[in-house]
């Protein structure tokens, strides 16, 4: 056995300092541990009899300010520690750019969807008539001088539903594919379908000077929310992102699919976009911001 009374006093305090803060550290991560596998335990048995395939969201996001004067994106995760009762529901708001208090409703947007949780997740229809509800709203204090967008997902028990105003971003990465699911209210979207349905080459709508305009907002005189009408099944290592369309106008989605791979952790894909994004250093760069969800199996 070591004989300390041989060191110095100071060196014997270190010891005994670092010998307190190794067993308080290991006593911690018991501690968390246990009370980790206690929790998915119980939620376990919330969630039902189909434990075998049940699997988990893991989550993270950034959110960044660009060269715009204001923050004007917002984003909104539900608490995730009522995941397996009421679902995961993950939100990004984007002010519209050009009009006054874009900062102020897209806030505004999230905060009133973060009062609507816990939402019914089989009644679709009636979440997109609550969204109608907040674009009303909107519409009544503003007068169409201001608007946002929004994209949000609603994940439980392996299916997700989503809706959409505007023209951000929500993205499907299953293996290796990478999916935009939403479609984007915009001009750009209209010219596409009306020179398809005429024949003519549709790479003239990107020319447009108005190519990038909404169609569709909230804060719309009628707002028409793009929602699914049955749930997506989700699977093991399935990557959603939603996202502003100051992500994907600075990296497309073929170079963010480099980025988006399963062995990733949520948190690690998040930090390899917003480094993507800043490095592009782009003059004009909008504000941006994701949520990264990605579907992991459940260790219990």
């Amino acid at each position: 056995m070591p004989d300390f009374t041989l060191l110095p006093d100071q060196t014997v305090l270190l010891i005994e300092i670092a010998a307190a803060l190794f067993v308080t550290a290991f006593l911690s991560f018991i501690y968390v541990s246990l009370t980790t596998i206690l929790s998915l335990v119980r939620l376990k048995k919330i969630a039902g009899n189909d434990t075998d395939d049940l699997l988990v969201c893991d989550v993270a996001y950034f959110h960044c300010k660009g060269k715009r004067e204001n923050q004007e994106d917002a984003v909104y995760i539900s608490p995730l520690e009522d995941s397996f009762t009421n679902g995961v529901v993950a939100a990004c708001s984007d002010g519209m750019g050009g009009l006054l208090y874009g900062e102020v409703v897209s806030r505004y947007v999230v905060e009133r969807l973060s009062h609507l949780y816990p939402m019914n997740f089989d009644d679709p229809d009636g979440i997109s008539e609550e969204i109608k509800k907040i674009s009303s709203e909107v519409y009544e204090q503003y007068r169409l001088g201001a608007g946002a967008t929004l994209v949000m997902t609603h994940i439980l028990k392996n299916k997700m539903n989503f809706f959409s105003v505007g023209d951000s971003n929500i993205i499907l990465v299953r293996k290796g594919r990478v999916t935009l699911l939403n479609h984007k209210q915009n001009y750009v979207s209209l010219l596409i379908r009306k020179l398809s349905e005429s024949g003519s080459n549709t790479s003239e709508a990107y020319k447009n000077s108005r190519a990038k305009a909404l169609i569709d907002f909230v804060g719309n005189i009628e707002t028409n929310v793009m929602h699914t009408s049955k749930p997506i099944q989700l699977y093991e290592d399935d990557i959603i992102i939603i996202s502003t369309d100051g992500v994907t106008d600075a990296v497309s989605l073929n170079k963010l699919k480099g980025m988006l791979l399963p062995e990733f952790s949520a948190q690690h894909m998040a930090r390899l976009m917003k480094s993507a994004v800043r490095n592009k250093r782009l003059p004009k760069q909008d504000n941006f911001s994701a949520i990264v969800i990605k579907m992991d199996r459940s260790i219990i």
